[in-house]
């Protein structure tokens, strides 16, 4: 059984900083067996659609301070924490969020997102006082 996948955004943070950190923890996520692709589907039409990932994924919201902490909570409750934090989103290549992140103690990093992946009943824990992302984002 593929382990539970929640999202959780900033709410204040833009929209394509909301929209970035949702692929690129999405990606992430897959990648870390979160889900598998479906099979590809045919329309009533005969078009082809691929298939995507088969299971939901709640997006929830969070302020930064929340986000740093439920990191942490993830950590302590055996559930993967996988984090967009403003070092990556600032870094034009891997390596140089890589390098970033060396020098930068664990405070000083700020996180935009996380994506949670782990048991049902830890991730629903972890995330049962948080609210749904509200729609729509602000814009500053």
């Amino acid at each position: 059984m593929p382990p539970r996948c929640v999202l959780v955004l900033d709410p204040a943070a833009p929209r394509w900083l909301i929209a970035n950190a949702s692929a690129v923890l999405g990606a992430s996520a897959g990648a870390a067996g979160a889900a598998a692709l479906g099979p590809d589907l045919t329309d009533a039409s005969g078009t082809r659609w691929a298939g995507i990932a088969e299971i939901v994924v709640p997006v929830l919201a969070a302020a930064p301070a929340e986000l740093a902490a439920l990191r942490t909570a993830a950590a302590e409750a055996g559930v993967t924490a996988l984090a967009f934090p403003d070092l990556a989103q600032a870094s034009p290549t891997y390596a140089a969020f890589a390098e970033a992140v060396t020098r930068t103690p664990t405070d000083g990093i700020g996180l935009h997102a996380v994506a949670l992946l782990g048991p049902g009943n830890a991730v629903r824990r972890l995330t049962r006082h948080l609210s749904a992302l509200a729609d729509p984002v602000p814009v500053p």
